[in-house]
């Protein structure tokens, strides 16, 4: 390869602007190769990157060894010591202040680019271990369809680079045998896609996949993103619908009623015909509010002037008859006395009345009774009570 046109005598040398030699006015030390520097992970995606570059400034021929070093007395010596000191200043930019201060001091750009390859160039089937484990491991999870085939186009990619696929390169086979073997790549890479999409895309999955011919991988992204598409659509209408029906809830007047109309209603006087009580045979009312049952609100026996006293037949009773058979009345409940049980309260309470209505008993009652209360019992406290 003809790298630089040296002329006799001398006039000067002329390059060529396709010559690595060549440096562009708009070339600096200063420029960037990589949007993000390297910081010791991804070297392939980082060399990747760096070789793009400096292919478009024809640059590459600088570190891959094919544009050696001229002798010191050739004319073309102090072009090669400037672009390999361009080069060698942008391959620094390009890395972070960690790993930029552990090759500071190499003098030639292939020396530090053979000794990047070294310290982070990963062997190819090691490296393609690693992606195809992450290849069947792929699946859709919480990402959207653009991102899911972003991330899998990756992977495909970077397994392509890593592994050498068997190519005819005979020039004289007539069966066409590379374009088939990269259909049959493309079905393999489209179906390992659709496996990796989640379940609520399974009816559109099937339509793919019962697709004759067979599509496309970008046929069948494009039919997955619209199926999205449509998707976020029924689910923006349905939201619109529910904020318009609550908005209008919310913007409508209230009605502010009469407070003498939110007193409590009347009984239906319909309702209470048809009522009727079992233990007084009288309508408006049944047997679980009867008055002659329950007995009657208590209110003051006169009132003043007009005073009045309740007959005896409007008092309360309690009547046992054949149609309040389910009705009896509670049994009075004696007062607990603490420390005593409840029979234990009842025997004293009624030994007390006993005692205040001047009653005399048995004395071999008195000490039955005595027996069950609570407490030491002693016969020096066995005398009357």
């Amino acid at each position: 390869m003809n790298f630089a046109m040296a002329v006799q005598g001398n006039r000067p040398v002329q390059l060529e602007p396709t010559d690595p030699l060549y440096i562009h006015p708009s070339d600096q030390p200063g420029q960037l190769l990589v949007s993000t520097p390297f910081n010791g992970d991804n070297f392939d995606n980082w060399r990747r990157s760096v070789i793009i570059a400096l292919s478009a400034k024809h640059k590459v021929a600088l570190i891959d060894g094919s544009c050696e070093c001229p002798a010191p007395t050739a004319p073309l010596h102090i072009f090669w010591q400037r672009n390999n000191a361009m080069v060698l200043s942008w391959l620094l930019n390009s890395l972070n202040d960690s790993i930029r201060n552990s090759v500071l001091y190499f003098e030639f750009a292939r020396e530090l680019w053979l000794d990047l390859e070294g310290r982070f160039g990963q062997s190819n089937k090691a490296r393609l271990f690693q992606v195809q484990k992450d290849v069947s491991c792929l699946s859709q999870g919480d990402m959207d369809i653009a991102s899911y085939y972003t991330k899998a186009k990756q992977l495909w990619d970077e397994s392509s680079a890593v592994s050498a696929i068997p190519r005819c390169t005979c020039k004289k086979c007539e069966c066409d045998i590379n374009a088939k073997q990269q259909n049959y790549i493309e079905e393999r890479r489209l179906i390992q896609f659709l496996m990796g999409l989640n379940g609520s895309y399974t009816a559109i999955r099937g339509n793919i996949l019962m697709m004759v011919p067979f599509p496309s991988i970008r046929q069948a992204y494009s039919l997955l993103v619209q199926e999205e598409r449509q998707r976020q659509v029924k689910t923006d209408t349905h939201f619109l619908t529910e904020s318009a029906s609550l908005s209008a809830s919310l913007n409508k007047p209230l009605s502010i009623q009469d407070p003498s109309k939110t007193m409590q209603k009347k009984p239906d006087p319909a309702r209470r015909s048809q009522l009727f009580c079992d233990h007084c045979k009288k309508p408006g009312h049944t047997i679980d509010k009867c008055y002659r049952l329950h007995g009657y609100p208590n209110r003051p026996t006169t009132r003043g002037r007009g005073g009045y006293v309740l007959p005896s037949n409007r008092r309360a009773y309690s009547t046992w008859t054949e149609h309040a058979d389910q009705t009896a009345a509670p049994e009075p409940s004696t007062p607990a006395v603490p420390g005593l049980s409840a029979e234990q309260s009842k025997q004293l309470i009624q030994l007390l009345n006993n005692l205040s209505n001047g009653g005399s008993q048995k004395t071999s009652e008195q000490n039955n009774t005595g027996c069950h209360l609570a407490g030491p019992f002693s016969e020096e406290a066995s005398g009357s009570w």
